[in-house]
């Protein structure tokens, strides 16, 4: 039985070790590093074709020599990060400076959008023709004056300035500045186009109170009868003359008149016991918080025959007079 064990032992002279210690792993990991020493012996042979092609990708695209350095470097970064996979990817169909060429020009549309994010021209400018698509993307795109960008076409491409090209670029020049990048010690100078804080804690001030008059108001409009809540709807709503609502209800002209300041103060009594000041009620309307006010009742308010009737609007017209 000895000799039996003797023979199995040496038969396989790995049975008695530790799994994690076995041979095999020094000679996978001498695999692994031949392979990468391989890839990056080809990254580094083929390296002058690459850089030819960014330099080519470069002055195609008009870069400056600090940007066409950055983008140098995103191309270098991008195939060593990639465990030099683009390289790896090469079948040999084409020459190898026209598959990097492929390579390089979609590394650069992604390094483009990266930057200045994906720009589409607007509708109006592609209905002008391409004069007015390459106007607006030298100035919304590129960041040009309007006047280097009239130059540019007129100078570059040979385009005839028009007026429909000149209200085009007016248009451009008004509209709201694109997303500009800038270091971090600049950033702390730049103006910011939005609302302070404060202004937005002022906003939401107003917006509960202009929510809590709507309320009230239509809490008021429940009290009155269908024609009185009818007589504030086409004379406040629908500014209909005093006159002809008189003659469509078959009412008295004169007692409509002094039915309506009735309803009126109705309305501001009912607002005041709420605790609604009208001078509150003045300054929401200043600041256009009520602008946009416009809630349905939540009850349906029943006529004299016991049945519902629909709700209404309550707007915002009333609370001014």
């Amino acid at each position: 039985m000895a000799r039996r064990a003797s023979v199995y032992l040496v038969k396989w002279p790995g049975i008695m070790n530790n799994p994690r210690s076995e041979r095999l792993s020094p000679r996978r990991e001498t695999r692994f590093s031949g392979t990468f020493l391989k890839d990056e012996a080809l990254f580094l042979a083929n390296l002058p074709i690459i850089d030819a092609v960014v330099s080519q990708v470069c002055r195609r695209h008009h870069l400056t020599a600090a940007e066409a350095d950055d983008f140098a470097s995103e191309v270098r970064l991008h195939i060593i990060e990639r465990n030099y996979e683009p390289l790896r990817k090469f079948e040999g169909r084409s020459t190898l400076r026209t598959y990097l060429t492929v390579v390089v020009t979609h590394l650069f549309l992604d390094y483009r959008n990266r930057l200045w994010g994906k720009w589409r021209p607007s509708a109006e400018a592609k209905r002008h023709g391409p004069p007015a698509t390459l106007l607006e993307r030298l100035v919304t795109r590129d960041g040009w004056t309007f006047d280097q960008a009239l130059e540019t076409l007129r100078v570059n491409h040979g385009v005839e300035v028009t007026d429909a090209l000149r209200a085009l670029g007016v248009k451009l020049t008004q509209r709201t500045p694109a997303r500009q990048f800038v270091a971090e010690v600049e950033a702390g100078g730049i103006e910011s186009t939005a609302p302070p804080a404060d202004a937005n804690v002022l906003r939401a001030e107003q917006g509960f109170l202009a929510k809590r008059v709507q309320t009230a108001l239509d809490r008021v409009r429940q009290t009155l009868t269908a024609e009185q809540r009818l007589i504030l709807k086409m004379r406040f709503e629908d500014s209909v003359p005093v006159a002809d609502i008189a003659r469509a209800l078959h009412l008295n002209q004169k007692r409509l008149y002094r039915t309506i300041e009735q309803l009126l103060a109705m309305l501001r009594h009912g607002l005041e016991a709420e605790g609604i000041d009208r001078h509150e009620v003045s300054a929401l309307f200043a600041d256009g918080a009520l602008s946009d006010v416009d809630s349905t009742t939540t009850q349906p308010r029943a006529d004299a025959a016991g049945s519902p009737q629909p709700a209404e609007r309550a707007r915002t017209p009333w609370l001014k007079s």
